[in-house]
């Protein structure tokens, strides 16, 4: 394991990404949501990604400068054409439209078609409710990662589906960021490259038996991925449903045919003041905090945690000791960086 800062983290990123056909401002935009992930401690989205975003740019899945276009709108919503370009980049711009048009319109919707992996969900709905928005996003996947069986199948249908919820507060938002699966596959793959076993009753292999092992679950012939909720796993399938309509349907894909992009986004935003007024909502919001953190802890809890206050609580701590980075995902980035001619040890230094 090795240990880097995340500024070093991030120079690395737009140098790799630079070199392989990217803007300098997509580069850095790509480069801060990755190293924003891993600085929460949510690895599966983190710098590991270096290497996936730029083989797959190396091979024209992705398609860095690639125009970001809105092809459909009406004075609330918007369906953008991604372009193939890096997810975080038309994520990013696509927060910038649901909160220009949630601005006049109090409410806004908007769906991505020909989308990248956008990265971490949590961190676009945080970003509306930054500019004083309630959020709500959810992203689907093409067929190729459809690793999630429905409730009671032994076959992948659908993919990790995460949906993420963030309301404004005084302080930070209150943010909510979960797969509607019973864990990412990017964490089995972080799993196994540190050469751990999955939690049991998460993974199940190409004949449905339950397992734990990472291997088995990629196979050949792979796994697959349980729903959210173990013997109430419906409630989860239930759930990856509405994200699929969400993130796919409803831009006009079909979730059943072999597609070419990878995932279906999402965003809403409602703005507080059309309904009770954004200050009579915040002051609300600090309420219903001090209520729920007010409550006794029951035996085994220290403290009520807030969703998304642990990940805020590791962003501080890798701030000030750096981001662990697993021997094998450093060898990947440095690999990929020596084919694009960067030197990954040069630029991260000691």
């Amino acid at each position: 394991m090795y240990t880097y800062r995340s500024e070093s983290l991030r120079r690395l990123g737009v140098a790799l990404l630079t070199a392989c056909g990217a803007s300098a401002e997509e580069a850095a935009i790509v480069s801060d949501e990755l190293v924003e992930a891993s600085l929460m401690g949510l690895d599966s989205h983190g710098v590991m990604r270096y290497t996936q975003y730029a083989e797959d740019a190396l091979s024209g899945k992705i398609r860095p400068a690639s125009p970001i276009r809105v092809v459909k709108e009406t004075e609330t919503t918007a369906t953008v054409d991604a372009g193939m370009n890096f997810g975080p980049v038309s994520a990013v711009r696509m927060v910038e439209i649901v909160c220009q048009k949630a601005a006049q319109r109090h409410i806004a919707c908007v769906v991505s078609q020909n989308g990248q992996h956008v990265g971490r969900l949590g961190s676009y709905v945080t970003k509306c409710a930054l500019h004083g928005f309630v959020s709500l996003a959810v992203v689907n996947s093409s067929k190729h990662g459809h690793w999630v069986v429905p409730w009671g199948g032994r076959e992948g249908r659908l993919a990790t589906n995460p949906l993420a919820f963030a309301a404004p507060t005084a302080e930070r938002p209150i943010v909510l960021d979960m797969s509607t699966a019973m864990i990412a596959e990017g964490k089995i793959r972080v799993l196994r490259q540190m050469g751990k076993q999955a939690p049991p009753g998460c993974i199940i292999t190409a004949d449905g038996a339950p397992t734990t092992d990472p291997d088995l679950f990629y196979g050949p012939p792979h796994g697959a991925i349980l729903p959210f909720g173990s013997q109430l796993g419906y409630k989860g399938y239930g759930l990856s449903l509405m994200v699929e309509i969400l993130g796919g349907l409803l831009a006009g894909i079909a979730s059943s045919q072999d597609q070419s992009y990878v995932n279906g986004l999402c965003i809403v935003a409602i703005d507080p003041e059309a309904f009770c007024g954004r200050e009579r909502f915040i002051a609300l919001a600090e309420d219903l905090k001090a209520y729920h953190t007010g409550t006794p802890p029951a035996p085994g809890h220290e403290r009520i945690v807030l969703p998304g206050q642990l990940d805020d609580e590791m962003r501080a701590r890798r701030l000030r000791d750096g981001i662990p980075v697993a021997e094998n995902t450093w060898n990947s980035i440095v690999a990929v960086a020596r084919r694009v001619g960067v030197d990954a040890a040069a630029v991260v230094g000691a």
